[in-house]
């Protein structure tokens, strides 16, 4: 636009050849409403007139509304001509721009540089005003021996970003010890892997990182906004004395158990640092097939919650439906391992299974691998052994194909226990809208008391409950007295035919069809004829029978394991657990959390999702939340995230272990969004991929 000459520098010569270069300007935006009016299909009548009369475009923003229209006559044009006339005027409607525009380009021409706003020449030489502390974002990268580099360790396994604020002379070293301390507190990993195993350094991809160097000079070699630094570790080989040797061979001596039918075994031989530090101290039990797969314990999601002191005497413990913040609620006992009388003999004096306290301040960690599909026989033989009681249990799910599922952590816990005792609702149970287990001659003390175990483990690591089991049961194992209804619990515990029958012949016993309520009391073994006046007593002997004289053997296998649940399950608050539990339409579409702000589309997607809610039958409730949580009960808020998916991908998706369920925004109606749904939760193959 401007170019110089080789005559001798003149300011003079410079205003003029500016002064010329703004007037060219001018001309060009002048050009340019000419080829706006001819956009605009301004004919060129109109726009030959404004050119006669010299009306450019400094003078049309002043012009009134009614003279304009004697050149452009359509209304809509001349706002939009004026908005563009004001738009392109901005920078030269007054002498005082064009003065400044010529001292700008003449300091620059002259110094070659931009002038410095006079309040940043306020604070220049004036470092009092600078920061003194900068945001560092802090990670953890370990060296993964099998793949031969370093990867980012998550904040399910102790890792995550941890974000900063630090004084900006803190150095790289400095920075090292702040972030051993958030890793590794008190020298240990949360998967208990020690500091000293290892070699660590501070690495960034931004910046060359050197020991010497402060956050402030990082800042500035880098030029980013926010500082990212990563803990690199790597496990480093240490010669370890005799007595640190053997110490080391009694740790990696880890108990594999298999229970597909070999002895438990030992493994005796000294693994190297690398392989102790990655296996964590805690021992593995295998269940079917492909048992020597060669899984690591640190894929294991760690317990969070810390484990209790001691124990002292048995207290009784108020009710809270909170999660369990150890083992420390159940109560320690001793247990005489004899299986429970006969029904005939004296009832023994109620003894329960042992707590070691030796175990209780540091419980041993057990990773259960179950097979998918076969969650009732492996967790039963995990279960025959009283230690695991006091052990922290953690599962993982393995597929049919041999391989384990990715998907670790609560959510895979939940889906495990939820399978089970679907399992043993249609495996070990009679009834209708309640179960009661019954005899089989391939269930002994031990298997039942294994179920037990179950109950308690399956309520303190994941507060689930078997909400089917009728509750005149659950009551005389856990306090050995029933307060419930017989004859209510066993109206529910018919089928639903025996039940239509038998409300009717409560509520008008004269218009009851006698074959029908005969073939309904007889399918019970009733050994009276029924009448009007002995029918409600009948009906409460029978769900005595039924409920409590047929399973007591169980009963009493349970009553010395399940006491410890008793402690801190008070019976008034029994009831309100099953009710709490128990999903229903109106309770799950209250546990649906959508985002405060959504869009039109994502509203009438939100209410589809609620009227499938509503409408589909309790089975179906059950498989939507199992699909949500990884439980069939309601457990915790279900939130609801909105994804953008092709028609091709257009699926419902979760995460179990964060209750997440992701909705695509693509469904136009809600026949789409319900068809979708039922082939989902129907297909039974859901493969925990989510790690």
């Amino acid at each position: 636009m401007y170019s110089t000459t080789d005559q001798p520098f003149s300011p003079k010569h410079e205003e003029d050849d500016f002064t010329c270069l703004i007037e060219q300007t001018v001309e060009t935006m002048d050009a340019e409403l000419r080829g706006f009016l001819i956009k605009r299909n301004i004919s060129e009548e109109f726009i030959q007139k404004l050119e006669n009369e010299k009306i450019d475009a400094s003078v049309i923003p002043v012009m009134t509304d009614a003279d304009l229209a004697k050149y452009i006559p359509k209304a809509g044009d001349r706002i939009a001509t004026v908005a563009f006339c004001r738009h392109n005027n901005s920078s030269l409607d007054t002498k005082s721009r064009k003065q400044t525009m010529l001292t700008r380009l003449r300091q620059r021409l002259v110094s070659g540089e931009a002038p410095v706003p006079a309040k940043r020449k306020q604070w220049a030489g004036k470092t009092s005003a600078k920061k003194q502390e900068r945001r560092v974002e802090l990670g953890w990268m370990d060296f993964d021996g099998k793949q031969k580099r370093y990867r980012q360790v998550k904040a399910i396994n102790g890792g995550g970003t941890r974000h900063l604020i630090i004084s900006k002379d803190k150095t790289v070293v400095e920075i090292k010890e702040m972030a051993e301390n958030l890793f590794f507190p008190d020298g240990f990993s949360k998967g208990k892997r020690k500091l000293s195993y290892y070699s660590t350094e501070i690495e960034s991809s931004q910046v060359q990182v050197s020991s010497s160097c402060t956050v402030d000079d990082l800042y500035e070699e880098s030029r980013v906004k926010i500082l990212r630094l990563y803990l690199r570790t790597k496990i480093r080989k240490v010669e370890l004395s005799s007595d640190e040797e053997e110490a080391e061979m009694q740790l990696t001596s880890t108990p594999v158990v298999d229970l597909t039918g070999s002895e438990p075994h030992y493994s005796t031989d000294v693994q190297g640092i690398n392989d102790m530090v990655h296996q964590e101290i805690d021992f593995e039990i295998i269940i079917g097939a492909m048992a020597n797969d060669g899984v690591q314990l640190d894929d294991t999601l760690p317990w969070n919650d810390q484990p209790p002191h001691g124990l002292g005497e048995p207290q009784p413990a108020p009710w809270n439906d909170q999660p369990p913040h150890g083992l420390g609620e159940l109560q320690p006992a001793t247990w005489n391992d004899q299986p429970p009388h006969g029904l005939g003999e004296p009832q023994p004096a109620l003894v329960t299974e042992p707590w070691n306290d030796q175990t209780m301040d540091e419980p041993a960690p057990v990773t259960l691998i179950i097979r998918r599909g076969h969650c009732l026989t492996d967790l039963i033989k995990a279960f025959t052994n009283p230690d695991i009681l006091n052990t922290e249990v953690f599962i993982k799910m393995r597929l049919p194909n041999g391989k384990l599922e990715e998907g670790e952590g609560s959510g895979v816990t939940r889906d495990c226990l939820t399978e089970f005792w679907t399992d043993f609702y249609e495996r070990c149970t009679l009834g209708g809208n309640v179960k009661v287990p019954f005899i089989r001659h391939d269930y002994q003390s031990e298997e039942w008391q294994a179920i037990a175990r179950i109950l308690v483990v399956g309520w303190r690591i994941a507060r689930y409950f078997p909400v089917k089991l009728a509750a005149p049961f659950l009551e005389e194992a856990l306090y050995a007295t029933s307060t419930s209804s017989l004859k209510d619990t066993f109206l529910q515990y018919v089928s639903e035919q025996e039940r239509e029958v038998l409300v009717k012949a409560l509520e008008d016993f004269n218009s009851v069809d006698t074959d029908a309520l005969f073939d309904a009391l007889e399918a019970h073994e009733c050994q009276q004829v029924p009448t009007k006046d002995n029918l409600i007593p009948l009906l409460s002997q029978m769900g005595h029978k039924a409920l409590i004289q047929a399973p007591m053997y169980v009963i009493k296998c349970w009553r010395p394991i399940v006491v410890h649940l008793a402690s801190v399950l008070p019976q008034d608050a029994l009831h309100h657990v099953i009710q709490q539990k128990t999903p229903t339409g109106k309770a799950v579409k209250e546990f649906l959390q959508f985002p405060d702000e959504m869009t039109p589309p994502q509203t009438a997607v939100a209410c589809y999702l609620k009227r499938y809610v509503g409408e589909v039958d309790l089975s179906t409730l059950q498989l939507f939340l199992r699909f949500c949580t990884g439980s069939n009960l309601m457990e915790q808020t279900i939130k609801i995230q909105f994804i953008e998916t092709s028609n091709f991908e257009r699926r419902p998706q979760s995460h179990t272990c964060g209750c997440l369920l992701k909705l695509p925004v693509g469904y136009h109606n809600y026949p789409d969004l319900r068809s979708d749904f039922n082939s989902l939760l129907t297909s039974s193959v859901w493969v925990m991929d989510i790690i």
